[in-house]
């Protein structure tokens, strides 16, 4: 009932498109030729790069390279024409902000990233800028927020089980973790992914335990994932509480140095989301 991986499907009509977390590359590979090569072809691609263009300008910015980019709404996929070939595009990101993620031929990778940032107000930025707003717009982070041992359930992501799937649906069951994952769609989980917003100024990262209080013997959560917001300008993190806990207002501790510091849990995102809808 775990999590393998965190990926993104387009449909391009006669095939999909996959794109998959390097680090779960490999097994992802191998789970699809497992279970699918009896059905479908599964072809590897390894001669085009990806690119993500985030921000309010990356609209303008990739209208001024590919036709069409304008015309796109949150995770459309298309197929633009460019003077760097044919580029795959979804309008999809992960920072929360609008924008777009380009699949080019590995030997147009180059020249494409250089006409990209030739474009006024644009500029490279790194994991560190995408992993501060990933954060605020409430985006799991792959190995840290959910992992194999954590359901779609405990994640807070059961939205991503289709209905047909679930008990009295047309196709109920029938996937890897169903039993599991079906019970806690009924009962409920142990434990729940869930905002938390620190009362101090100082960020609450990861692996930091949780307590109910500030004398509590045991911790009852962890957090997974913190930073400080530059556009909610506090600290913010995310991460698991047993369900008692999980309901937003509810005060809880976080053991910062040896210190039991008061945390509040809080709704996800932790600033609105600007999607071309």
């Amino acid at each position: 009932g775990g999590i393998m991986d965190d990926l993104m499907v387009a449909n391009r009509c006669d095939h999909l498109f996959v794109v998959v977390n390097a680090a779960c590359k490999d097994a992802d590979i191998a789970h699809m030729q497992a279970h699918l090569a009896d059905t479908c072809d599964i072809e590897v691609i390894g001669d085009r790069a990806l690119l993500a263009l985030q921000g309010p300008l990356a609209e303008a910015t990739l209208s001024g390279i590919a036709a069409g980019a304008a015309d796109m709404r949150f995770m459309d996929v298309a197929v633009l024409a460019s003077e760097f070939g044919d580029l795959w595009v979804s309008r999809s990101g992960y920072t929360g902000e609008d924008g777009y993620e380009i699949s080019v031929a590995n030997d147009q990778a180059v020249g494409f990233a250089k006409a990209l940032l030739a474009a006024d107000g644009l500029m490279p930025v790194g994991l560190g800028a995408r992993d501060s707003l990933r954060l605020e717009a409430g985006l799991c982070l792959y190995g840290n927020d959910i992992d194999e041992v954590s359901s779609p359930v405990e994640g807070a992501i059961e939205w991503a089980i289709q209905k047909a799937r679930r008990t009295g649906g047309e196709r109920a069951g029938g996937f890897p973790g169903a039993d599991r994952i079906l019970n806690e769609l009924e009962n409920g989980a142990a434990r729940r992914r869930v905002g938390i917003l620190p009362d101090g100024r100082a960020p609450m990262r990861a692996h930091t335990m949780l307590f109910a209080s500030e004398d509590a013997d045991a911790p009852m959560g962890e957090i997974t994932s913190g930073a400080f917001g530059p556009t909610i300008e506090r600290p913010m993190s995310m991460g698991y509480v047993t369900t008692e806990f999980a309901k937003t207002g509810t005060t809880i501790y976080a053991e910062v140095r040896g210190k039991r510091l008061p945390a509040t849990v809080a709704d996800m995102p932790f600033r609105p989301s600007t999607y071309k809808r």
